[in-house]
C-alpha cells in the first residue's frame, strides 16, 4: 500500500473518530451540566475536567492504532505501533491522576509543572517512535506527513 492509500485511510479514520469524540466530549458536557445545576458542582467539575480529554484523546489514539495496524505485518513495526498505543494511555493515566490532585487540593498548583514536562517528554518520545516507524516502513505516514496532508500535501 502506497503512503498516499495510506494517508487517506488514516484521514478517514480520523475523521470517524473525530466524530466519535464530538458525540461523547457532547454526552460528557452535557452530564457534567446536569451535575453542576443539581448542585453537586465538583463531581461536574472531575466529569468535566477527568472524563473530556482522556475520553477524546482514547478515541483518537484507539483510531490511529487500529489503522496504522493494517498497514504492515512486520513484527517490529507492530511492537511500535503497540509502544505509541500504551504510550499514549499512559498520558492519558498520568493526566488523570494528575487533574484529579488538582482539583482535590488546588493549593498545589505546581503540579500543573508536572503536567507541562511529562507531556512535553510524551511528545518527543512519540516522534521519536514515529521516526523508527519510517525507518522500519518507508510507505509510513509519519505525523508530519500527516498534518501537511490534512492541508493538500497529496494532490489528487
Amino acid at each position: 500500500m502506497t503512503q498516499r492509500e495510506r494517508f487517506d485511510h488514516l484521514y478517514e479514520a480520523g475523521k470517524r473518530s473525530t466524530r466519535q469524540a464530538l458525540l461523547l466530549g457532547v454526552f460528557i458536557v452535557l452530564l457534567g451540566v446536569i451535575f453542576w445545576f443539581t448542585g453537586e458542582r465538583r463531581l461536574a467539575e472531575l466529569v468535566w475536567f477527568v472524563l473530556f480529554i482522556p475520553v477524546v484523546s482514547f478515541v483518537k489514539v484507539w483510531a490511529r492504532t487500529k489503522t496504522l495496524l493494517t498497514f504492515n505485518e512486520a513484527p517490529d513495526y507492530r511492537r511500535l505501533v503497540w509502544y505509541e498505543y500504551w504510550s499514549g494511555m499512559a498520558v492519558i493515566v498520568i493526566f488523570c491522576v494528575l487533574i484529579v490532585t488538582l482539583l482535590l487540593r488546588p493549593e498545589q498548583a505546581n503540579i500543573l509543572i508536572l503536567v507541562v514536562a511529562f507531556n512535553l517528554f510524551a511528545w518527543i518520545a512519540s516522534s521519536k517512535i514515529d521516526q523508527k516507524l519510517a525507518t522500519i516502513d518507508p510507505e509510513h505516514v509519519t505525523h508530519k506527513v500527516y498534518e501537511r496532508g490534512k492541508v493538500g500535501f497529496f494532490l489528487k
